[in-house]
């Protein structure tokens, strides 16, 4: 028993066909663009991150190349040539004998003592070049390429070439 007449019921709104399928592709057009950002910026970050890490590397083995070359140069001063010698690769020294080191570095002590400059010209992970300038009070000069090798998770110097002095005299090594 029904005391008021019955409300017909509301009939549910019809969707073309067309309409459902521009929302749909709508959406999909969002989700694809959505993504794509997503991966080229995974991509452009992971590009960054690899790059970064390359450089701080090369500046590390800069830094522990200079180092040994400091170490090198504080045992020549101390008068220990051989702990000096000892800091060059066994391929160096088969080549060198330690009578030939020492008598280069007795025959250019004086410009030796005076200032040194060391200047980075070359550097990756494993191999780094210094270029090294001496000159002593007495105007003379001396120019050196320092070559360092990593190896066995250790730097050494693998090859000096010396440059000229002001008196046009050459010395190789």
């Amino acid at each position: 028993m029904r005391l008021f007449p019955a409300e017909p019921e509301a009939p549910e709104p019809v969707r073309l066909p067309s309409i459902e399928r521009q929302r749909r592709r709508r959406w999909l057009l969002r989700l694809l663009v959505l993504t794509g950002a997503c991966c080229v910026a995974f991509g452009l970050t992971t590009l960054w991150l690899s790059r970064l890490s390359v450089p701080l590397a090369i500046a590390e083995a800069d830094s522990q190349a200079t180092s040994l070359v400091r170490k090198h140069f504080a045992a020549l001063e101390r008068g220990d040539f051989r702990a000096a010698y000892e800091q060059y690769t066994s391929r160096y020294r088969d080549r060198i004998p330690f009578e030939a080191f020492h008598d280069m570095i007795a025959a250019h002590w004086h410009i030796m003592q005076g200032q040194v400059t060391v200047i980075p010209q070359s550097a990756t992970t494993d191999r780094v070049v210094l270029d090294i300038s001496f000159s002593a009070d007495d105007g003379s000069s001396l120019n050196a390429e320092f070559i360092l090798v990593r190896n066995a998770s250790r730097w050494w110097i693998d090859n000096v070439r010396w440059g000229r002095e002001r008196e046009q005299h050459l010395i190789r090594t």
